[in-house]
């Protein structure tokens, strides 16, 4: 898989890009069944220091399709660790989809809940 990580105005660099690539390695995990040379990861973090606001930015490309997410928060951590798992959600409804495991909310019709008596 290819990675690109790209830090903007962040202070203590080594401490984010090694959450980041622990994050970006448990998502290579779930994509195993792709081609790598067909998976690329593209990783943005960026720090607003009048503010204190942090925003970080995945996008990874599959084979015929994009995935992206976009979090903002007030912790470093949490901004990524959001990010990501929103990523590894969307990736998963993705893989569902291919294998037509289609993930539906709503029951199926004719199983209706019957009243308790008492």
């Amino acid at each position: 898989m290819k990675r690109a990580i790209e830090l903007k105005h962040v202070g203590p660099k080594a401490h984010v890009r090694n959450l980041i690539d622990t994050l970006i390695d448990r998502v290579e995990e779930r994509l195993h069944h792709f081609p790598s040379d067909a998976v690329s990861l593209h990783a943005m973090f960026q720090e607003n220091g009048s503010h204190t606001l942090y925003r970080a930015s995945v996008t990874c490309h599959i084979p015929r399709h994009l995935v992206a997410t976009h979090e903002e928060a007030r912790d470093p951590g949490t901004a990524i660790r959001k990010a990501f798992s929103e990523l590894e959600r969307q990736l998963e409804k993705h893989t569902a989809r291919l294998r037509r495991q289609i993930q539906r909310r709503r029951p199926v019709r004719g199983m209706m809940i019957e009243p308790a008596e008492g």
